[in-house]
């Protein structure tokens, strides 16, 4: 997945919940757990500067940071709201990723809290349900076929939610799903192409290779190009 994020060349970036896969821009590292934690990818990356805290409440001073990454946080706040004022308090911009709530309901992750849309420019969650359909079905997907893996990589917006903030973004709570479902129209407009064939191909091709490799060299991978997703 290519992230959708745009740390400026100047001023400190905060990474919030960095984990196994830091990004290569962030100066300095916040998560809440440094030890084994079964809802990170591997053992925690401590490579620059790490501060142990609750990201609910921050221990920086106002506008410290030029920019704030949190990659696959939101969905799992206890008080999304307080966790996004805090980001606004302490940062100038930032960027926010999340699965999307079609993701969520195929791989279930069972130690994600939200639903999580955008909509309208704005991030609207919602309590995930307790039930589990697939069980793991489309994780080994992912993994193992890279028909699916190219399929999902080829619909980035259907599977994943981005957004970039300057100075605020609005967030809100809700009882059940935004998304419009039973629309025709908006179904077609959810499921239509996002890239030209020559791109596909190019995925297709790298469906195929990145599946022959095993997580530990695509872990190589990302740190020889300084990208956090391969």
């Amino acid at each position: 997945m290519q992230q959708k994020l745009n740390p400026p060349a100047t001023g400190l970036v905060l990474e919030i919940g960095s984990g196994d896969n830091p990004n290569p821009r962030s100066d300095i590292l916040v998560d809440r757990f440094i030890g084994d934690n079964t809802e990170r990818g591997g053992d925690i990356v401590i490579d620059r500067p790490l501060v142990v805290a609750d990201a609910h409440h921050l221990p920086f001073r106002d506008d410290v940071f030029a920019y704030i990454i949190c990659s696959h946080i939101l969905e799992h706040m206890d008080d999304p709201p307080q966790f996004a004022r805090e980001l606004m308090r302490v940062g100038a911009a930032g960027y926010i990723g999340s699965p999307s709530e079609i993701a969520e309901r195929l791989f279930h992750w069972s130690f994600h809290r939200w639903y999580v849309n955008l909509i309208d420019d704005t991030l609207i969650l919602h309590p995930k349900e307790p039930d589990e359909p697939f069980g793991e079905l489309f994780d080994y997907l992912y993994e193992y076929n890279p028909m699916y893996y190219l399929f999902q990589r080829s619909m980035p917006d259907l599977f994943w939610i981005e957004k970039e903030w300057h100075g605020s973004f609005k967030l809100q709570m809700a009882g059940s799903s935004p998304l419009p479902l039973q629309d025709p129209q908006a179904l077609r407009d959810l499921v239509r192409p996002r890239f030209a064939l020559p791109r596909l191909l190019a995925l297709f091709a790298a469906a195929i290779a990145s599946r022959l490799l095993r997580s530990r060299t695509r872990n190589l991978l990302r740190r020889l190009i300084g990208r956090s997703y391969i």
